[in-house]
């Protein structure tokens, strides 16, 4: 039976616990705030926000290096000389990661990349899914895994609702026009998902509770989603108050996980205090 062992990136924001259950091996992204990176996952996101109103600069976000991912397989093969290594990468049109994890594997045997056209919380949940298919089928191979991450990372279903508009427009995704209008109107746009591209979405009109609830019902009227598959989360910022409408939200279209996932500092960064995430995987 072979050993096999997932690699990610920090940017897929798993959790300590699922990280611990499965035995996943996270690679750092990287976060830079004036003259110093730091290594993602390192530091309180709040951290983020706190430059960037003390200096109006928003910090810079970048992928795994090379170097980071020869630092990981090194350690694993080490540890594990027989391992076939499993890396799902953060989506490879949005940084470097995947490309820096092709180029460390060629120094190696038995590492299989695979792009998971995803970030954050979708990556996560195609991260999870793919351990509990390893784990159900422990005579599978690593073709079979790359397989099935292929398929699934097309059914997952991702939207992103920001709070804020501020971080988008510092970032340069937002234009000033499209800032000012929004703002003045009390629009919040939707990101989604488009083969590993996060692109705006639809637009919701009124304040931010009032848009969760039309952004919610419109997710499972769009899809075909298995209620059990859907995760939700956020950057620091959110309520309390608007965790428990979310959560009543979801528990009447049968979704009734209630853990709530935190991101990291990469898509905090984009997406700013307070930003909403809501994942889940389409019915085949």
């Amino acid at each position: 039976m072979t050993q096999f062992i997932i690699t990610t990136e920090s940017g897929a924001d798993l959790p300590q616990e699922i990280i611990d259950r499965y035995n996943i091996q996270v690679v750092p992204m990287h976060v830079t705030m004036g003259d110093e990176t730091r290594p993602d996952g390192t530091f309180p996101v709040e951290e983020v926000f706190e430059y960037y109103e003390k200096t109006n600069t928003l910090p810079k976000t970048s992928g795994s290096t090379p170097g980071d991912f020869t630092k990981a397989f090194r350690e694993i093969k080490e540890a594990n000389p027989d391992a076939h290594i499993i890396h799902i990468a953060y989506s490879a049109v949005t940084t470097v990661s995947y490309n820096s994890a092709q180029i460390a594997a060629e120094d190696f045997d038995n590492i299989y990349s695979v792009d998971s056209k995803n970030v954050t919380l979708g990556l996560s949940t195609i991260v999870q899914e793919t351990a509990k298919f390893i784990e159900a089928n422990p005579d599978t191979t690593a073709q079979e895994i790359v397989a099935f991450v292929e398929e699934l990372r097309e059914r997952i279903r991702f939207i992103f609702l920001p709070q804020t508009l501020l971080y988008l427009k510092a970032g340069g995704r937002v234009s000033n026009l499209v800032f000012h209008g929004a703002t003045l109107l009390n629009i919040h746009p939707t990101i989604v998902l488009e083969n590993g591209y996060l692109v705006s979405g639809k637009k919701f009109r009124g304040n931010f509770e009032r848009c969760i609830k039309k952004m919610i019902d419109n997710f499972f009227s769009q899809y075909d989603i298995d209620p059990s598959t859907v995760r939700v989360g956020s950057s620091p910022g959110i309520t309390d108050e608007q965790k428990e409408i979310v959560y009543d939200l979801l528990e009447s279209h049968n979704a009734t996980n209630k853990e709530w996932f935190g991101t990291g500092a990469v898509i905090s960064t984009h997406g700013g205090p307070g930003a909403l995430e809501l994942v889940g995987i389409e019915r085949k």
